[in-house]
């Protein structure tokens, strides 16, 4: 029995591994790979306010699409600190863009004017 569960988790593991390695190779490297795209270009970073040892860093790429006229956005928030480094990458539409510029915008001109 022992072995059973062995070797499934062997299978499932190298299956990941194949999986991961497809999309690295798809979405040319470790990063496109994350996005579920290809960077076309990096637009550009804004650092966070660091919150102690921790620092964060947003960094927004333009990512290319297999559908022609789909435009892709890509945010990627790293957080860094003495022995640690984390990225969380988010995908989003040009809708979903717009929608979070929007909001960005509100949080802005609502502390302005308060």
């Amino acid at each position: 029995m022992d072995t059973l569960f062995e070797n499934l988790f062997w299978v499932i593991f190298v299956g990941f591994a194949l999986f991961f390695g497809y999309r690295i190779l798809k979405h040319k490297g470790f990063k496109g790979a994350m996005f579920g795209a290809r960077i076309v270009n990096t637009i550009g970073e804004v650092s966070g306010k660091s919150q102690g040892p921790i620092s964060v860093l947003l960094k927004v790429h333009s990512l290319g699409s297999d559908a022609p006229h789909e435009i892709l956005v890509g945010i990627e928030v790293v957080a860094k600190s003495f022995a640690s480094w984390q990225m969380m990458p988010v995908t989003l539409t040009a809708s979903e863009t717009q929608q979070l510029m929007s909001l960005l915008e509100r949080a802005v001109n609502e502390r302005a004017t308060a």
